[in-house]
């Protein structure tokens, strides 16, 4: 096995089990429909409240779909040849999570346009979200991969999972947040996404390490 082959079978497998794709995109939409819905859905509680709605359903639809990252590798097997393969096992956890990250993200930004009308966020702020989206997302993934592989082995480890890794979502929501709270009202938005992109810059670094120990320790 080589880091091509890998990530043409991840690929490969991406789009074999694409319905966890279409899940998680269908999990976002509905939690923005029915957010408004269940709480107030006039413009001018909207327009301020849109932001928090888009970020708390990224980061759900997220969390749901890195629960099962590594399920179906632990069960057939695959974990075991990523040991004895000779290859990096961080890096090949990286691959799999960028992989992953591209089949999220990009629908949930291809919508976001659509969205950000349907919820009546202001102009000045769509640009600020969309970046925050980008430059965040990716540690809700790598960080999301930690829980998944440290419960992995456990037959109920979901709920697990979510209290292990929801606390360290919270930053990343708030931070991401305030970036539109900040374009908004007029307010530089700098320090927020500098926060997000070293927040980014060290799960970067750690999460696949700490991944790859947790994938060890559950095959072992």
């Amino acid at each position: 096995m080589t880091y091509v082959s890998f990530l043409r079978a991840e690929c490969h497998l991406v789009w074999r089990r694409k319905q966890n794709v279409i899940n998680s995109v269908l999990f976002f939409l509905l939690v923005i429909v029915l957010f408004p819905l269940g709480i107030d859905a006039t413009p001018m509680f909207l327009s301020k409240a849109a932001s928090g709605i888009i970020w708390c359903a990224a980061a759900l639809a997220i969390l749901t779909s890195v629960e099962s990252l590594f399920k179906e590798d632990y069960h057939d097997g695959s974990l075991e040849q990523w040991l004895v393969s000779g290859l990096s096992v961080p890096i090949l956890v990286l691959i799999k999570m960028t992989l992953h990250w591209l089949f999220i993200a990009l629908p949930l930004l291809l919508l976001l346009p659509v969205l950000s009308e349907v919820l009546y966020l202001p102009d000045n702020s769509f640009w600020p979200l969309f970046i925050s989206i980008v430059l965040a997302t990716p540690s809700l993934f790598l960080l999301g991969g930690i829980g998944s592989a440290v419960t992995v082995s456990l037959r109920q480890g979901g709920v697990l999972m979510i209290l292990i890794i929801l606390p360290l979502y919270l930053p990343i929501i708030i931070f991401a947040t305030s970036v539109t709270k900040a374009a908004q009202v007029g307010l530089p938005y700098d320090a927020p996404l500098a926060i997000l992109a070293a927040i980014f810059l060290v799960s970067l670094v750690v999460s696949p390490l700490m991944t790859a120990i947790s994938i060890k320790a559950s095959v072992n």
